[in-house]
């Protein structure tokens, strides 16, 4: 990562399905910022960033 600040997981769904259930997952692609927001469907880069920023509240 080019940042300390952030990190990355990809799980598999089908071999982990209680984070599937946690996190209410039911397509892909499906990103959980901060545990709590998510972003569902594959954003342009701005739209992204966007996310984020509403995520941490900015």
């Amino acid at each position: 990562m080019a940042s300390d600040h952030i990190s990355a997981d990809m799980v598999e769904g089908s071999e982990f399905p209680f984070l599937a259930v946690k996190y209410n997952v039911q397509g892909v692609p499906h990103t959980v910022i901060n545990e709590e927001h998510s972003v569902i469907g594959a954003p342009s880069e701005m739209e992204f960033a966007r996310e984020i920023l509403k995520a941490i509240g900015k």
